[in-house]
């Protein structure tokens, strides 16, 4: 063995640094990262599969197509992990950089010399009884890292929805010393938000943007989260198991590509494995301890991101209680500690770290969050809905045919989906994200009962694939995120100096975000956008109009005249368009801000309007404006 490993080394070196002079070569005639590495390493795999075979391991048998189809296989295992470590360099701002190539090559020779003197070169039926271990005790995890890794190379740059946009800016202003629910008015609880905080220090310290960091960042939680789901639902099947698990990182990733980031996604992915470990408890299976520590950390993070979500794991464990009986059902047990601990800690934490959020915000959404909401034809009227429909049929029509083993997994994967469906429901909005949970969750149960089906009955397996397919046509149809409103927008802001800053009274958040992050401008307002104008509007125009709505009402018109003193901006946008099913569209929210005569005469006193878009009234500075005196200005950049 030490002789054939230094020859084996040897050989390495000499591959090495052929490989590493193509790779410079193909850097400096700009081929770029991924073809410059695949020059480098695909021209050295026939030499590379003749010296090793002739002088590293002497083998004594004749060459076969099935020896060197296991070389190959080694060698894509190989450069896989290779390719896993330029993808992490390049989201972690090494492109171009020649030490990470090196890095990716460590790891490539020596994985590349184990499975070759293994799998390869031991003898022709050693090699292939140690090949076929190999790959049903690793293939499914090889092949779903893989996956991550093209993942994460063509998804770094994919944009961001406003949301997220909005969420990394709230994390930024933080870090810069502003207090969430106090100099920022955020509608929604806190943990969203803190746990962006840690993704801009590490951008700080790395210089690489935050949102490029969250990209990564999600598709790492969806891997170890279809790693997870692979491990409890199919432990003993590889070919079954590497469906499972590529299908939970499918609909995980990639059909939430338009949204990609929401809360709603992150829930899903935190919600699969605890579906897939309560599936097994469903079942007495043993769960090794560590393995439902994690599942449970996860999902207390997933289930505390929205309180709807909370009925999710209350519905799994009633279920659990009925299936098990009280004496066989044990309450205390990893995960369960875990949501439990998780629960009272942050309850103590937003009491402590965030009270304004009970003091101040909660009785805001309880007086106007419902202008936001749509009507029921517009929240159940949906493709989604439609898609929703057709993979539950297909389950329940194959639930009875459905094997022993994959029964629980498939019921505690639509319990999950029914709470999600719940919270879709509850906040009645009707929006593209608020479907991903329960669109992911129901088809992988419909992909657990295809496979479980397939041996038996073919045509419940072919019906399972046609609808598989359709939540994977969602992002063929949406695509990547795209502002609905940005052809109006961009104009407007292109004709601001970046580091400049801006003032937009809307409804909807789109019009600023992400187009003026994007544009290097700076949105001093407290509010994300004026959630609350629907509701405000429907009271004055409709009625009944409540005393805390017009105590809102002048309450935002003071604040947004501090927030003109404080930010000065270059210029003013006032939306003109109708957005919510309850803003009546004789609503003017220009005359709405400017009944405050402060307010008025500051805008009539510095700004002049210019031409715009229908749909938006905009203003520009005309004249330079003194630094305001005795406003309480929050530290924003």
């Amino acid at each position: 063995m030490p002789f054939a490993l230094a020859r084996f080394a040897l050989v390495g070196v000499i591959n090495t640094a052929i490989g590493f002079a193509l790779i410079l070569l193909g850097l400096r005639l700009g081929l770029g990262d991924y073809a410059a590495n695949a020059l480098g390493y695909g021209l050295g795999l026939g030499v590379s599969y003749a010296l090793n075979r002739s002088w590293t391991f002497k083998a004594r048998n004749a060459p076969s197509w099935a020896e060197f189809g296991r070389f190959a296989a080694s060698f894509a295992m190989a450069y896989g992990a290779n390719l896993a470590i330029l993808c992490i360099g390049r989201a972690a701002g090494m492109a171009g950089q020649p030490l990470l190539h090196l890095a990716g090559l460590g790891l490539y020779s020596v994985l590349f010399y184990v499975l070759s003197r293994t799998i390869v070169f031991g003898g022709q039926e050693q090699g292939a009884r140690n090949w076929q271990g190999l790959v049903a005790k690793r293939g499914p995890e090889a092949m779903l890292v893989v996956a991550a890794a093209v993942a994460a190379a063509v998804m770094h740059g994919i944009p961001l929805t406003h949301d997220v946009v909005w969420q990394l800016w709230i994390a930024r202003q933080m870090a810069n010393g502003a207090t969430l629910y106090r100099d920022i008015m955020e509608l929604n609880p806190p943990l969203w938000f803190w746990s962006a905080v840690p993704l801009e220090w590490l951008g700080r310290a790395s210089g690489i943007p935050a949102g490029r960091l969250l990209v990564q960042a999600v598709i790492a939680g969806a891997t170890l989260s279809a790693l997870a789901i692979g491990r409890l639902a199919e432990p003993e099947r590889p070919v079954r198991r590497a469906a499972v698990m590529l299908s939970a990182f499918a609909f995980t990733v990639v059909v939430p590509l338009y949204d990609f980031g929401q809360r709603e996604q992150l829930a899903l992915i935190c919600a699969l494995p605890y579906a897939g470990l309560l599936a097994r408890r469903h079942a007495g299976a043993d769960v090794p301890w560590r393995l439902a520590l994690g599942v449970g950390v996860a999902a207390a993070y997933g289930f505390a991101l929205k309180h709807y979500f909370a009925v999710i794991p209350l519905a799994l464990e009633a279920w659990l209680l009925l299936k098990r009986g009280r004496a066989q059902w044990r309450p205390l047990r990893p995960e369960t500690i875990v949501l439990a601990a998780g629960a009272v800690t942050y309850a103590a934490a937003v009491m402590l770290f965030a009270p304004d959020f009970l003091r101040t915000m909660l009785p805001m959404v309880r007086a106007a969050y419902h202008g936001y909401e749509s009507a029921w034809p517009a929240v159940l009227l949906r493709p989604w809905t439609i898609i929703w429909a057709c993979l539950a049929i297909f389950v329940l029509l194959g639930r009875k045919e459905v094997r022993v083993p994959d029964a629980a997994l498939v019921s505690a994967l639509l319990i999950t989906a029914a709470g999600f469906v719940l919270s879709y429901l509850l906040q009645r909005k009707g929006w593209l994200y608020h479907s991903v949970p329960v669109t992911g969750s129901l088809s992988l149960a419909a992909g657990v009962l295809a496979l479980s089906v397939g041996g038996r009955n073919r045509l419940l397996a072919v019906l399972g694939v046609v609808v598989m397919a359709l939540p994977l046509s969602l992002p063929l149809r949406t695509g990547v995120y795209h502002n609905l409103f940005r052809e109006e927008i961009d104009p407007v802001l292109a004709t601001v100096t970046p580091g400049e800053t801006v003032f937009i009274a809307a409804t909807d958040p789109m019009w600023g975000w992400p187009t003026a992050e994007d544009h290097g401008l700076v949105l001093r307002s407290r509010y994300y956008a004026y959630w609350m104008l629907p509701a405000i509007a429907h009271a004055e125009i409709v009625g009944p109009n409540r005393p805390e709505l017009q105590r809102m009402a002048v309450q935002i018109r003071r604040e947004a005249l501090d927030e003109l003193r404080c930010g000065r901006p270059a210029m003013i946008v006032f939306e003109k368009r109708r957005n919510y099913a309850l803003q009546p569209a004789a609503f003017d929210v220009q005359r709405f801000f400017t009944r405050n005569a402060e307010l008025q005469a500051f805008v009539a006193r510095h700004y002049a309007q210019i031409p715009s878009a229908g749909s938006i009234a905009v203003y520009r500075r005309t004249k330079e404006i003194p630094v305001a005196q005795g406003v309480p200005c929050p530290p924003f950049s």
